[in-house]
């Protein structure tokens, strides 16, 4: 992918910041070899990685100077850049890395190994008669998460998807609240959709626990980080002189949280207050600077966790090939993958589809027209039922709340995945099929049912960045159909004025990146690119092939029941 497709930098901040620094720190070397190194810097950070490997055999991508990485290495070390605490760039071994980033994500390590080893309160019920029965329930791995969160401070637990995450983190909360009675919890996630699906994975499994302990941990609070903290222009509300009251966070989809929410989230958390993070390792890295979850998964750094680190490896649900498949991806690489998938049988619940670069698959189109139909008949049933004046409050009338969850439920019935926003395949592609000339016209004119995604955090509507609704109603009484933060923490739905909104864009396709956080019972994904190259090779290639092998692992791994990928044909592929 170029460089305009995967990194979240405006096209021209990397050569200003380089410019800026050859003003401030006026280098002892070649400008244009250590340009390149800026702009690698700027990709790696760009796909959460804060460290360039500098003894690649092949070059990143772009170069504008010969000789890599030799003479790109003699121009860094001539160039006075390294030199003293306040230098911009630090070197470790053939690692290059940004001061800032690197001295930011060592100290959040080191903050939290060192709260991981606070000792917790001693225990008022020391030997809870339920505990054994519910642990055998449970498989090893599952065991030693529960016992830990007796004497860990913090604590990691990850593993793929169906490797019963969920399920262990309510038999945590369970075994916290019966040796602590009166506990402080909190629910976070780093969007509002991972926040929903957590929300609703705890309640449905607090059904498994014995009833006191299920009416503690009933109506706990969930909500997204960034409101937990109450973000705000330029900072946070939460900090050390006002922070969380709170005993213990437990926070899901931590694959998605960048270095400076950490940061903040350290600086607003009680230093005895107990910190559960969960996450799949094998996803996509946060789309800001600094993967600290990927960071945190490194052997060296997991040892000093001990006994509060813990990985899951047995499946329960039953994925068929999307199981298989995503081991492989992970295990053997995009080689692998690609093989395999060739081999797969017809009846198989993940098939690929290969169609011309240059039109929209006429695959993709209709299943995106039916899914399209049916969101729009159930909006009008839902239309049907509201009263005229439900349109001019926010909050949805009880009695037809249920109505309005399952249609906003539906949207989880297909989702359309692209690696990236321009070009063929696109997003952007895909709605101009859809969407026609109403695309740019806006929301006021897109049809009754269009998906919509709220693209920033707007807290005092209880919307977070990425959360999606529905189209509903026409003309003055056309609305958004959105499943919303309230006020006490939970999940409510709410009818939104577009006018409210301070950016949506349609979303009957989204970026992998977007789809973090979310499930539907079918993928597609439009993959235009398909590059075999070994996961386990050691040329300079190697970062961006662990890239897009997390890329396609997150995309298929948002499925709970088929995957349907769609590849460009042979002679259409393009080198990206």
């Amino acid at each position: 992918m170029t460089r305009s497709d995967s990194s979240t930098w405006p096209s021209g901040f990397p050569r200003a910041l380089h410019q800026t620094l050859l003003r401030r720190l006026p280098p002892k070397a070649s400008s244009i070899h250590l340009e390149d190194l800026v702009n690698a810097l700027m990709d790696a950070l760009a796909r959460g990685e804060l460290q360039l490997n500098l003894t690649a055999m092949s070059p990143p991508q772009e170069l504008k100077a010969m000789g890599w990485p030799e003479a790109h290495c003699q121009a860094l070390l001539a160039s006075g850049w390294l030199e003293g605490a306040a230098s911009p760039m630090v070197l470790n071994g053939n690692q290059l890395s940004w001061r800032r980033w690197h001295g930011d994500m060592d100290a959040v390590i080191k903050e939290l190994i060192n709260r991981s080893n606070v000792v917790q309160p001693t225990s008022i019920c020391t030997t809870p008669s339920h505990h054994p029965a519910l642990l055998d329930e449970l498989n090893p791995e599952q065991q030693a998460a529960v016992e830990a969160i007796d004497n860990h401070g913090v604590l990691l637990l990850s593993g793929g998807p169906g490797t019963g995450k969920t399920s262990t983190i309510v038999q945590m909360l369970a075994r916290a609240v019966t040796l602590r009675p009166g506990l402080k919890i909190g629910l976070a996630a780093p969007t509002g959709k991972a926040a929903r699906r957590l929300e609703e994975a705890v309640r449905k499994g607090l059904e498994t626990i014995p009833p006191p302990q299920r009416q503690a941990l009933t109506s706990l609070p969930c909500s997204t980080l960034h409101r937990w903290l109450q973000a705000r222009p330029g900072g946070f509300g939460r900090h050390q002189q006002h922070p969380l009251m709170l005993d213990l966070l437990v926070i899901d989809e931590m694959s998605m949280v960048e270095l400076a929410l950490m940061q903040a989230l350290l600086n607003a958390l009680p230093v005895d207050s107990q910190l559960v993070m969960i996450g799949d390792p094998d996803q996509l890295p946060p789309v800001g600077s600094g993967a600290v979850w990927h960071q945190l998964q490194q052997a060296d750094i997991r040892q000093q966790f001990n006994h509060g680190a813990i990985h899951l490896h047995q499946l329960y649900r039953n994925r068929g090939s999307l199981a298989t498949l995503s081991r492989v991806l992970c295990d053997q690489g995009l080689s692998a993958f690609w093989q395999q998938l060739s081999l797969l049988s017809k009846s198989a619940n993940v098939e690929q589809h290969q169609y011309n670069l240059s039109s929209m698959p006429r695959f993709l189109v209709q299943h995106l027209q039916e899914h399209s139909r049916t969101l729009q008949r159930l909006t009008a049933e839902l239309m049907l039922e509201l009263p005229d004046d439900a349109y001019t409050s926010t909050m949805i009338n009880t009695n037809f709340a249920v109505a309005a969850e399952s249609l906003l439920d539906s949207l989880e019935r297909l989702m359309v995945l692209c690696p990236k926003r321009r070009g063929f395949w696109g997003v952007d592609h895909v709605h101009r099929a859809l969407l026609g000339q109403s695309l740019e016209a806006g929301v006021m004119r897109w049809p009754l049912g269009t998906p919509v995604m709220c693209c920033e955090n707007q807290a005092e509507l209880g919307l977070a960045n990425g959360d999606v609704g529905l189209v509903v109603g026409q003309g003055d009484n056309l609305r958004i159909l959105f499943r919303v933060i309230s006020e006490q923490g939970g999940l409510t739905t709410r009818f939104i004025h577009p006018a409210r909104l301070s950016m949506v864009e349609p979303a009957l396709a989204l970026t992998v990146h977007k789809s973090q956080g979310s499930e539907a019972d079918h993928v597609i994904l439009l993959w235009p690119e398909i590059t075999a190259v070994s996961a386990t090779s050691t040329d300079g290639c190697e970062s961006a092939s662990r890239f897009e092998r997390k890329l396609l692992y997150t995309a298929i791994t948002r499925a709970r029941k088929r995957v349907d990928l769609v590849t460009a044909m042979p002679s259409a592929r393009s080198d990206g």
